[in-house]
């Protein structure tokens, strides 16, 4: 069975509307920067270490109450993941610093990682500001360090460093992704564009050579 279908008018779309399809990859990518640039929110990443122990009893030595600190630490890390220490935190910020942040986006944005054979944790907090997330880790090992040292009078929480917003790890947009994505549509699109005007210009042709035809008979 024969078949008229041919690559070549492809092809030749191709290479003989190469700049047009070279000229909207670029336009392309460029709106995809600009589309990102304009609508990319940065975050900020702040976070601290805290040292959460207890002091030794009168009869029982240092060694073995680190150990016990230390094989304790899981427990002390979902302590402080806790739904009710976010809200304490989420409370004490809008008392003291005008900031509004829920338990539950803490619990979106809040990570509590320990440090492994130690007693030291790392609290760290995700937003869309410096100062929110350093105040949120504040906040947080503050609202721990209030519930459990009255309980537990030999509970020793120190925060090895304050949480500040100069620290902050701020998160950078990824240009080259919306980029790349931009030229590929673009130069997609110019292509078919110039396909189909390929395609309706041949199809013009032939009507026009048979009208000819028809006229001459």
């Amino acid at each position: 069975m024969n078949s008229n279908f041919s690559f070549l008018p492809f092809f030749k779309v191709l290479w003989y509307r190469l700049i047009w399809i070279i000229l909207f990859a670029i336009i392309g990518g460029g709106i995809g920067y600009a589309w990102l640039h304009q609508t990319y929110t940065p975050t900020y990443t702040v976070a601290a270490n805290v040292d959460i122990h207890h002091t030794k009893t009168s009869r029982g030595s240092y060694l073995d109450q680190l150990n016990t600190d230390v094989n304790r630490l899981g427990t002390v890390q979902s302590e402080m993941s806790d739904l009710g220490i976010y809200r304490i935190a989420s409370s004490t910020l809008k008392q003291d610093s005008s900031i509004d942040y829920s338990a539950n986006k803490m619990q979106k944005s809040v990570s509590v990682l320990g440090k492994p054979s130690s007693t030291i944790l790392s609290v760290s907090a995700t937003t869309d500001s410096a100062k929110k997330s350093s105040a949120v880790v504040n906040a947080i090992i503050t609202s721990y360090k209030n519930k459990y040292t009255k309980t537990d009078k030999r509970l020793v929480v120190k925060q090895l460093s304050k949480a500040k917003a100069s620290s902050a790890v701020v998160s950078k947009a990824m240009y080259s992704s919306y980029i790349k994505n931009g030229a590929i549509i673009g130069a997609v699109l110019a292509y078919v564009v110039c396909l189909l005007l390929y395609f309706k210009q041949r199809k013009n042709k032939r009507q026009s050579k048979r009208g000819q035809l028809k006229s001459e008979k």
